[in-house]
């Protein structure tokens, strides 16, 4: 995390006064605070996946990682026990039912002897039935968790990729949630949610109905992501992406070197902070996302472009 001394002793920030110093120290501060939690919820969602994955047992609403770890193992070792009681009760069944049948095989064939043989046999029946059913129960319980479980990480995804959209004025927040609904919809009828491994971790992708992976042609042909396909529905009409200048500008490149989507207007920008979140409010809507390359470029460019430092930091 930077600090005020660590920042003052960078001569390119010499012309900067305390206050702005302080300021630029918080944002370090928040900045770092924020990648941190970040990737711990990752990492414990990561967990939480691989302890669902291999028990069946789903994490409730609002329960922490520890908790629900703690939880899974204590009722995974009663599944266990259950499951092993049942087994053993089976395996000195059918022991029984091999000793009364070598008994009668050597002449003791007395009626109580046939009773225990014909008792032994649906016992066994019984148990095996309930080990049946132990195992299809358990079956349809993962089947019911995994979805519950992939739809709480389709629903994360989805309300993370709209979070940061900036809508068109006079949309109310309820015509919002319909839109945002919609679209959602439209994304689903075109791919079944799924999730891949890369890098370690699971990715959320969408698959067509010939089972292929959605890929992004103007993203390098990587997996599409929910924000880039919301912004392939009928929301893109409703997403305020900024104003584009007409005129020259005021850009370090004299115009942009053609390439015309860098010049924006910022003039309702009154400082860093915001002329930072309308850029980065302009890209998503154009389809981008944060974790590219391309985002990154674009966003350096056009902070540049626009002199977005020479505006105060906040």
């Amino acid at each position: 995390m930077l600090t005020v001394e660590m920042l003052r002793q960078n001569g390119a920030l010499s012309g900067l006064t305390d206050a702005q110093l302080t300021a630029i120290a918080e944002m370090s501060g928040n900045d770092e605070n924020a990648v941190i939690g970040t990737r711990i919820g990752t990492l414990h969602g990561q967990y939480d996946a691989d302890i669902f994955g291999i028990t069946g047992i789903a994490k409730n609403q609002g329960e922490k990682s520890y908790d629900y770890a703690k939880r899974v193992l204590n009722d995974y070792k009663a599944q266990i026990a259950s499951t092993a009681t049942i087994q053993a009760q089976l395996a000195n069944a059918k022991n029984e039912i091999a000793t009364l049948k070598q008994k009668l095989a050597d002449g003791a064939g007395d009626e109580t002897l046939k009773q225990q043989l014909k008792d032994a046999k649906a016992l066994a029946t019984q148990l095996q039935q309930q080990l049946t059913q132990q195992a299809s129960d358990s079956a349809k319980q993962k089947e019911t968790y995994e979805k519950q479980i992939k739809d709480i990480y389709v629903d994360s995804a989805f309300g993370e990729a709209v979070s940061d959209l900036k809508f068109k004025a006079g949309i109310t927040d309820g015509i919002k949630a319909v839109l945002i609904n919609a679209a959602k919809a439209e994304v689903l009828a075109k791919g079944e949610p799924d999730f891949i491994e890369s890098n370690g971790k699971k990715v959320l992708v969408f698959r067509g109905k010939d089972g292929n992976v959605l890929n992004n042609p103007a993203n390098n042909l990587n997996p599409f992501t929910a924000s880039e396909l919301l912004m392939q529905t009928s929301l893109k009409d409703v997403i305020d992406p900024g104003k584009k200048q007409t005129g020259g500008g005021t850009g370090g490149n004299g115009g942009n070197g053609g390439d015309g989507g860098n010049l924006f207007d910022l003039s309702g920008a009154k400082t860093q902070l915001e002329a930072d979140k309308a850029i980065e409010n302009h890209l998503l809507a154009e389809g981008l996302t944060r974790d590219s390359a391309e985002f990154a470029d674009r966003f350096a460019s056009m902070r540049a472009d626009n002199n977005v430092a020479q505006l105060p930091i906040r």
